[in-house]
């Protein structure tokens, strides 16, 4: 893929204005995260940070509003909205627009690259044709992934600590994602003790996680201290997860097999 990588960011949630003040719009944690990655890249020839060029599209908000295909080489589908409003299962004009819009990209052309973090793994999920499902209750803060072969061969490792805020998941896969690619496979990354699928897979089209790779502590504490607030999330489960979430994760490692995956050739 030739430089510079121009990415995306469709954004189909804003948080709060206190988390926005901290740290700026889920799009603008999600730069500096990829922009922190690239850095930290070993590439022939060199990859840099100046390398990646990024925009947002805030397609809840404004969802009349879509980025040029031609004018892109990869599309990052990020947020959360497993608080209050609308899941990723829902008919909301919004949302159906938004996963038809991921849908053409998947199947009409083979350029674009897509990746997917938690409320984004849904909607790819969804846009494939997974079915998709509430939890019994929370997966929250620092979790271990216990990856596939297909994952460790991509992350280069066994096991991921990476941050959690979800109750709907990915259920199932379909038997033919890819219709007009009948060697396309849609593979699952890894799972957990409360998620079968946690990551999403098609050789240079798609991944995705269910987990949020670009959330750090600080951050963590405060998405779930908003939940509590609201209503949304028990005293019980709130404290587990602020106990958890100091630990260690992998969130670079993660940015970097992103950022390598678009630039595999």
């Amino acid at each position: 893929m030739q430089l510079p990588l121009r990415i995306a960011i469709l954004e189909t949630e804003s948080p709060s204005p206190d988390f926005q003040s901290k740290y700026g719009s889920y799009g603008d944690v999600f730069i500096r995260f990829l922009t922190n990655a690239a850095i930290t890249l070993s590439t022939n020839p060199p990859f840099h940070a100046e390398d990646l060029q990024f925009s947002k599209w805030d397609v809840e908000r404004n969802p009349d509003y879509y980025p040029d295909i031609e004018e892109v080489d990869a599309l990052l589908v990020v947020g959360h909205q497993d608080h209050l409003g609308p899941t990723a299962m829902d008919s909301t004009p919004w949302i159906l627009k938004l996963v038809d819009f991921v849908r053409k990209v998947l199947m009409e052309q083979d350029r674009v690259r897509v990746i997917g973090v938690n409320y984004g793994q849904l909607i790819i999920g969804r846009a494939l044709g997974c079915a998709i499902d509430r939890m019994p209750g929370w997966e929250t803060s620092s979790t271990t992934i216990n990856l596939s072969e297909v994952g460790k061969k991509i992350f280069g490792r066994d096991h991921l600590n990476l941050m959690h805020l979800h109750r709907d998941h990915v259920v199932t896969l379909p038997v033919n994602p890819f219709p007009q690619l009948p060697n396309a496979i849609l593979e699952i990354l890894g799972d957990s003790d409360h998620c079968a699928v946690q990551g999403l897979y098609t050789a240079r089209k798609v991944i995705a996680l269910q987990g949020l790779p670009e959330i750090e502590s600080a951050m963590m504490t405060q998405l779930i201290h908003e939940r509590l607030r609201q209503g949304q999330m028990s005293k019980d489960v709130a404290n587990d997860a602020a106990a958890r979430s100091s630990l260690r994760t992998d969130g670079i490692h993660i940015g970097a097999t992103f950022l390598r995956f678009l630039l595999d050739p």
